[in-house]
């Protein structure tokens, strides 16, 4: 009579080597919270300040706009200004979080408040260091009034830019895929060309900079940022290093 073998009986050969849990969970408790916070503030805003809401938004449609809110209140000074711009740090600093956590699959190191709060810093460093350099710039051509008018055309395309991220993040919560991080970063990187068109219009009717500087000034501080943490990204993720 034939002997059969099997995999109970005869065991097998080898040895099995332990495979690391991979997950595709990148949703926190806490980040709905943040979100939900965000939300609060565009709804507050917009129900105690409706004018000046209307009137931020509007900043894009043309310097006329620009020149009758500047006549009225300054936005960098007010509490919707400092509202958005916490709004702008918050939600940047989420999708960059986010972004780590889905091209490194390291949920455990990248996905925790500790190193959400670190990016919410670095974001926000970098706008007061953008702030900083507006106000030496234009104390360098003796342009202060170009300030305001400089910050309030950045406030006004942040705004847009946290609330676009908003849908974004919450998509890339349920639906953890690399492209909607990719139209996160997208959606960074038209802001900052917005900002740079429509800067040297406000900065170019208003002073007597040569218009090649003011090029090569708002290159500086929009493009150039972007690029080097777009490049830094890829190398880290790529090769693990940045430099």
């Amino acid at each position: 009579m034939e002997e059969f073998t099997s995999f109970v009986t005869s065991g097998f050969e080898g040895v099995i080597s332990p495979m690391e849990r991979v997950t595709h969970e990148v949703l926190a408790g806490w980040n709905l919270i943040v979100v939900a916070v965000v939300l609060l503030l565009v709804v507050l805003n917009k129900q105690l300040y409706p004018r000046q809401f209307r009137q931020l938004l509007g900043v894009p449609s043309g310097v006329s706009h620009t020149n009758q809110l500047l006549r009225e209140w300054t936005p960098t000074t007010s509490f919707i200004g400092y509202a958005f711009y916490m709004s702008y740090v918050v939600m940047v600093a989420l999708l960059l979080q986010k972004a780590f956590v889905i091209f490194s699959r390291d949920v455990v190191q990248y996905n925790g408040f500790s190193f959400f709060s670190i990016l919410c810093g670095c974001v926000a460093g970098s706008v007061a260091l953008r702030y900083l350099a507006f106000v030496i710039i234009s104390w360098l051509f003796q342009q202060k009034d170009i300030v305001v008018r400089q910050t309030t055309v950045d406030l006004s395309i942040s705004t847009y830019s946290f609330m676009a991220l908003l849908i974004v993040v919450l998509l890339v919560f349920y639906v953890p895929n690399t492209i909607f991080v990719w139209i996160g970063i997208g959606i960074l990187f038209v802001s900052a060309l917005v900002k740079l068109f429509l800067e040297i219009i406000e900065t170019r009717v208003f002073s007597k900079m040569p218009s090649f500087y003011i090029f090569l000034y708002f290159c500086t501080l929009e493009i150039a940022p972007i690029v080097l943490l777009f490049v830094a990204g890829v190398r880290f993720f790529t090769n693990n290093i940045v430099f």
